[in-house]
């Protein structure tokens, strides 16, 4: 089956603010999703908060639909980059990267964003985990198409058994 590929990143990162710029970067060769995109305008997914912590137990159950909603589209032979807040225990399948920013950067957008201060240092330690985690990161706090670039070079060096810093040696 072809391959899926995920990046990861703590809220604040530029997940989604890259993804249109990662569309527009790949027309035809790749589906690109965020895992926000099921959820409706005030972070609810079938009426939960998924945000919130009564909302733990149906996290596994949304990450297996994720996982299957992969499955149905890369049958036909097309890969798919999934931007994710998750770790890689949490999806197990599929090639990691880590799209960060500076906590400062993070603080700041997300404070932009209204949240409390308590959920921006949960943001924060959450990025501090991913970093351990998933060490192989592209920079999130430059221009959303300089990122979507590395993303896509880090795909095509995967995709041709290529790490990142080789592949960026080669396009050179």
């Amino acid at each position: 089956m072809t391959r899926l590929f995920v990046v990861t990143g703590a809220p604040g990162s530029g997940k989604s603010t890259v993804v249109p710029e990662l569309v527009r970067l790949s027309p035809g060769n790749l589906v690109v999703m965020d895992m926000d995109e099921l959820l409706d305008d005030n972070g609810r997914l079938l009426g939960i908060d998924i945000a919130s912590p009564t909302a733990t137990p149906i996290w596994p159950a949304y990450n297996a639909l994720w996982l299957r909603i992969t499955e149905l589209i890369r049958r036909s032979g097309i890969p798919v980059l999934l931007l994710s807040p998750l770790l890689p225990a949490e999806l197990p399948e599929g090639r990691w990267l880590h799209l960060d920013c500076s906590d400062a950067v993070r603080r700041k957008r997300l404070a932009g964003r209204g949240w409390p201060e308590a959920a921006i240092e949960e943001a924060i330690a959450d990025a501090a985990e991913i970093r351990k985690l998933v060490p192989r990161s592209v920079r999130g706090d430059v221009a959303p198409e300089r990122s979507a670039k590395s993303i896509l070079d880090w795909i095509r060096g995967e995709r041709f058994g290529k790490t990142l810093s080789l592949w960026g040696r080669l396009r050179g």
